[in-house]
């Protein structure tokens, strides 16, 4: 079998249209309609059917596209085993995050793992955060950012960092509408909420004495996006419950302050997992390590940082 037709099929399959991924490879459509025509002609099975604008793969399609990622990733894992003969760090490594956070911690630690390893080529999939690990194995992924434990025993989990939930708001809210002095005043103040699968998210607190409080203040904006939470905190309409480091560059910045910064969410692990039955590659060895590097040391790198920013 002509591998170029099953990284064709996998193209097809990944973008749902052949249009898309004809733009997205900057190949000609025809040559990816010929492809997919020659691979269901010589398995005399239908691969595709579709459903309105995309297509989506047929039963025989995802057991192939199952396969074909297989073939993919042990094609691969034989380029990297030839580099490493070189004693090189190169090929293409694949990294999965889940999270609502991934633009903001997961971005900055991969450009700055290139700016090391220029011979690297990333692919990078931002996960569901309910999708199941079983997906994330099909897809062939050397390693994923994941917060808590893997539940799973069939991987292995290496600590990174720790990030807590705290209150922020904007300068101009708090001047309008008074700074809390007690957890018993938020109920005064407008809250933005984060919108979970089943229920709003609530704000649970501790301070360092061991005290702890759970609450849910009048709602001025709720949704199930942290980003469209942190630009409203900027824009000034209310108090939002959010990770110090999907924060720290608006507070660097006068955009946001902390609301009784003494009370604060348990710490939560963000880990680097990865299975413990695929071949760890010279290249994640060294992204690995690398990652446990930028998080001890991560104020002392210089890199490009998302944030929000108040106009007018």
């Amino acid at each position: 079998m002509d591998l170029s037709i099953i990284d064709c099929f996998v193209k097809v399959a990944d973008a749902r249209s052949i249009s898309a991924a004809a733009r997205l490879h900057r190949l000609p459509k025809s040559t990816l309609s010929h492809r997919i025509r020659q691979l269901e002609d010589e398995f005399g099975v239908e691969l595709f059917v579709r459903e309105g604008h995309h297509l989506h793969v047929t039963d025989a399609g995802s057991e192939l596209l199952r396969h074909a990622r297989r073939i993919q990733a042990s094609c691969e894992d034989a380029a990297t085993a030839m580099a490493e003969m070189r004693h090189e760090v190169a090929g293409t490594l694949r990294v999965g995050s889940t999270g609502e956070f991934g633009t903001t911690i997961t971005s900055e630690l991969l450009f700055a793992f290139r700016q090391n390893y220029p011979q690297v080529v990333l692919d990078v999939m931002f996960l569901t955060s309910r999708q199941p690990f079983s997906d994330v194995t099909e897809l062939a992924l050397d390693g994923i950012f994941h917060w808590g434990e893997p539940s799973e025993i069939d991987y292995v989990s290496r600590r990174l960092a720790t990030a807590s939930y705290g209150l922020y708001a904007s300068p101009d809210y708090l001047e309008r509408h008074g700074l809390p002095a007690t957890t018993e005043d938020l109920a005064r103040h407008r809250g933005l909420i984060f919108r979970q699968p089943t229920r709003p998210q609530s704000w649970y607190l501790a301070d360092a004495q061991g005290a702890e409080t759970d609450i849910l203040p009048p709602v001025s904006c709720m949704t199930n996006d942290y980003w469209t939470l942190k630009y409203f905190a900027v824009a000034g309409e209310g108090i939002a419950y959010l990770p110090g480091f999907f924060v720290e560059t608006e507070c660097e910045h006068g955009l946001l302050a902390p609301v009784l910064p003494h009370w604060r969410s348990p710490e939560t692990a963000i880990n680097l997992i990865y299975s413990r039955r695929r071949h760890v590659s010279r290249r994640f060895r060294a992204f690995a390590d690398f990652c446990a590097d930028f998080y001890r040391d991560r104020e002392k790198g210089r890199v490009p940082r998302y944030y929000v920013e108040r106009v007018g």
